[in-house]
């Protein structure tokens, strides 16, 4: 079972930065990002849109350029909002990298980016479009992000188990909520080939029974819940 540190380990230093995966990359197998073009074009890794919970600034991600963000402070902290490339370089080898897509029309700047990387990437959505864009262009592995609170959207179990199969992916990310109460679908979707990555696991206890469970990865804001 694979350990996953979402946004970089986000309990243990400013979410999606360099501190981030740098502090985590010695307790995790793989960290996850989230990667979104800024104003002036380039990717950077970056949660929100909106500025104002991650720096307190004003305005939008995709309406300013990078100049900008990088003199901008994440969470209070000396650290800035990376370039994808910068981050990154800060991964060891031996440590995978999920990029999360935030949306459609990234594909070719990303393998660009990722030309030459030694590590293992996985790149995971939430929006179809944005999978498809890279499967379209690449094998790397991909996987389809859902959760129970789009219920209503039609985006359960089923419909994240159909979706999957549609965009060719080699992975399911389900929220931790739909996971828990039954091991029968884990079993069934990795009988089907799919690795079950399950996000985010805030308790050691849920962190035991999803593990008694089979899933393959758990996704973590700190490594310590494993």
């Amino acid at each position: 079972m694979q350990v996953i540190g979402h946004r970089g380990c986000a309990d243990r230093a400013p979410e999606n930065t360099r501190l981030a995966v740098r502090r985590a990359a010695a307790h995790v197998d793989m960290v996850e990002i989230d990667v979104r073009r800024c104003g002036s074009g380039e990717l950077v890794v970056c949660h929100d849109d909106r500025l104002r919970r991650l720096t307190g600034a004003r305005g939008r991600v995709s309406e300013t350029a990078y100049a900008r963000l990088e003199s901008l402070r994440v969470l209070d902290s000396d650290e800035s909002i990376p370039l994808l490339a910068a981050l990154l370089a800060d991964v060891p080898d031996a440590v995978g990298v999920n990029v999360e897509l935030k949306h459609a029309g990234m594909a070719g700047d990303l393998l660009a980016v990722l030309d030459g990387v030694a590590n293992d990437v996985l790149v995971s959505s939430f929006e179809p479009a944005a999978l498809q864009e890279v499967r379209a262009v690449s094998d790397l592995p991909l996987g389809y992000l859902f959760h129970q609170e789009l219920k209503r959207l039609g985006r359960d179990w089923r419909h994240g188990l159909a979706r999957a199969r549609t965009l060719d992916c080699a992975a399911l990310h389900p929220s931790v909520g739909l996971c828990t109460d039954s091991s029968d679908r884990i079993a069934r979707a990795q009988e089907e080939g799919f690795a079950v990555n399950v996000w985010t696991v805030a308790r050691p206890a849920t962190a035991r029974r999803l593990r008694e469970m089979g899933v393959d990865g758990l996704i973590v804001d700190d490594w310590a819940v494993v």
